[in-house]
């Protein structure tokens, strides 16, 4: 998270569940994850967050980067075993009916005053009832998932004489396998597979 108070917040959190030894929180930007190696975690989380990134595409890539993969040797990729999971909020379509209607009115009209009466901070819940307006529908969002062009260059060592060190560029994105529909529509929980492309 960008936020020093989000952090500090996080870190109260978990400290009082007994696991500082085991959770560890830093600042950071989800657009360049800075000391993070490529092609080494198993999974990647983000709640309520993906909305609040201008760049989305580069998001998507950075932890596309750190997310293990196929090397693209393996043809059906087969050997991919990471994943990332998404929840974010957006606007209920047109289709889904009364519950979905209510869910919009709730989101733009009450959601911005209770929170405003409730907190004390006006503006906050007024981004919030923004930022959820114009998040792409999850069918736009599965395609941006799936339509970004990721790029990293990974260091390989060549079987042979010497074993010498050579760099592999490697692209790719994400394949979304599940979209979970939430609170009559108002919330999704996207979960997808990192992929590398394959072609020569």
């Amino acid at each position: 998270d960008p936020s020093q108070n989000m952090i500090s917040v996080g870190r109260e959190k978990v400290k009082a569940r007994g696991l500082d030894e085991v959770v560890s929180l830093q600042i950071g930007d989800a657009r360049k994850l800075s000391g993070l190696k490529d092609n080494e975690y198993d999974a990647a989380t983000m709640a309520f967050g993906i909305r609040n990134v201008p760049e989305k595409d580069e998001a998507l890539c950075e932890i596309w980067r750190v997310l293990k993969k196929s090397d693209g040797d393996d043809s059906d990729n087969s050997s991919i075993n990471s994943k990332l999971a998404i929840l974010e909020f957006s606007e209920p379509g047109h289709d889904t009916g009364i519950l979905g209607a209510l869910a919009r009115l709730f989101i733009r009209h009450i959601v911005p005053v209770m929170g405003a009466a409730l907190s004390g901070a006006p503006k906050e819940y007024l981004h919030l009832q923004n930022s959820i307006k114009e998040f792409p529908s999850p069918t736009e969002f599965k395609a941006l998932m799936e339509g970004v062009q990721c790029t990293a260059n990974t260091a390989t060592i060549a079987a042979g004489k010497d074993g010498e060190e050579g760099v592999k560029s490697m692209t790719g994105a994400f394949m979304v396998d599940e979209i979970r529909q939430m609170n009559f529509g108002s919330v999704q929980l996207y979960v997808a597979t990192p992929y590398v492309n394959t072609e020569r």
